[in-house]
């Protein structure tokens, strides 16, 4: 026998990732979505409810007879009513800045604190661009962007207080690299916080229909599928000090997030999650024992299948994680595409915070169609 032949298998490499130490509390969080506020969402959500209605200005036709129905989505109750492209996601950048504001002490945000935005590229809206923004998706997030919240601070007559503006795309992904931008920024500036947030609509009435011939939207013929929603979500994130006494007592921490792109196989984004997740286990504290988790899986088959072997590949391995108990934003919200993995972040900051959270530390994960996978790790100061 060969000296090849009586090794053992080799198991495949981890693919590569992108790991980025946060360190940061919670301070304040806002949130515009259609169970309501920060709070008062997470309250609704934790209590099994949703806002899943038809659409009031959107119908669609099915069956043989062609008939005339509504579909069923959720909405913001009415901020967003009558609105589409820019306008709505103002609508919701007002709910959610107006409830961040609300819970700001005072000079709580200054000049040295940037904000870091999460949005959808422009043309998944329908918006019409120019030659060159077409071709430049930085640019166009940038124009976007600084039309959304110059129009929603100049609504909510609230001179941003706090420093420069950067934004970013992604889609799923999106929000994860807002706060990896975030992490680098606060770990090489002397800045102590910054806000880093995301706004997402998939309820314009041009990307319903294409969601809906690509069937991937439920309705009573088409049983597997997500419901659209929309949400925004903004989170003032400060490092603690470099003494214990610095560090406040009972906060979520947003400790570390990791992203990575998957190959074009299959099974390569399973791999690609897992490899998010493994990366972010040697920031978990050592009594903190396995994590919650809150993924933005859907409804859709492929997010199934993408869950149960991330699952399959983390039970083979130590520390043995087993139970992988999980929330589903999409179940209380629908699907928010961007701001899915902040909606994440708010629901488990807020279990961490009031106790109610399965365990001491929870990862959420995020799935986006470009192959792009992220997990971020919360975990809890001690009480």
């Amino acid at each position: 026998m060969s000296a090849s032949a009586s090794m053992s298998p080799v198991p495949p490499a981890a693919e590569p990732v992108l790991t980025q130490r946060i360190h940061a509390f919670v301070e304040a969080a806002g949130m515009g979505s259609p169970l309501g506020p920060f709070i008062q969402a997470c309250a609704a959500f934790r209590a099994g409810m949703d806002r899943f209605e038809g659409a009031r200005d959107f119908h669609h036709f099915a069956g043989e007879e062609n008939a005339r129905l509504k579909l069923t989505v959720s909405a913001l109750p009415s901020a967003t009513f009558g609105f589409a492209a820019a306008g709505r996601l103002v609508s919701i950048a007002c709910e959610t800045f107006q409830d961040l504001r609300t819970r700001l002490s005072e000079g709580a945000l200054t000049r040295d604190m940037p904000l870091f935005l999460a949005l959808p590229d422009p043309l998944d809206l329908g918006m019409a661009v120019s030659p060159e923004l077409e071709r430049n998706e930085p640019r166009r997030l940038q124009s976007l962007g600084r039309r959304v919240l110059s129009i929603t601070f100049e609504n909510l007559g609230w001179p941003w207080p706090g420093g420069p503006w950067h934004f970013f795309g992604g889609g799923h992904a999106g929000f994860a690299r807002a706060l990896q931008a975030a992490g680098a920024w606060m770990a090489s500036s002397a800045g102590r916080g910054c806000v880093v947030g995301s706004v997402d609509s998939l309820l314009d009435a041009g990307l319903l229909e294409t969601l809906l011939l690509q069937q991937r939207v439920k309705t009573e013929e088409q049983p597997v599928g997500f419901t659209p929603g929309e949400a925004g979500v903004a989170l003032l994130l400060r490092v603690p000090g470099h003494t214990p006494a610095e560090l406040p007592r009972g906060r979520p921490l947003v400790e570390a997030v990791s992203l990575g792109q998957a190959p074009a196989d299959a099974s390569g984004g399973a791999r690609v999650l897992a490899s998010c997740v493994r990366a972010l286990r040697s920031f978990l504290p050592g009594e903190a024992g396995e994590p919650f988790w809150v993924s933005d899986h859907n409804g859709e088959e492929l997010r199934a299948l993408e869950w149960g072997t991330l699952q399959t590949l983390l039970r083979a391995e130590p520390p043995l994680w087993a139970s992988f108990e999980a929330w589903y934003p999409a179940t209380g919200f629908g699907e928010t595409g961007v701001a899915s993995g902040a909606l994440g972040v708010c629901l488990g900051a807020r279990a961490l915070e009031r106790g109610y959270a399965p365990a001491r530390a929870g990862i959420i994960l995020s799935t986006d169609e470009s192959g792009e996978r992220a997990a971020v790790l919360l975990t809890s100061t001690a009480t």
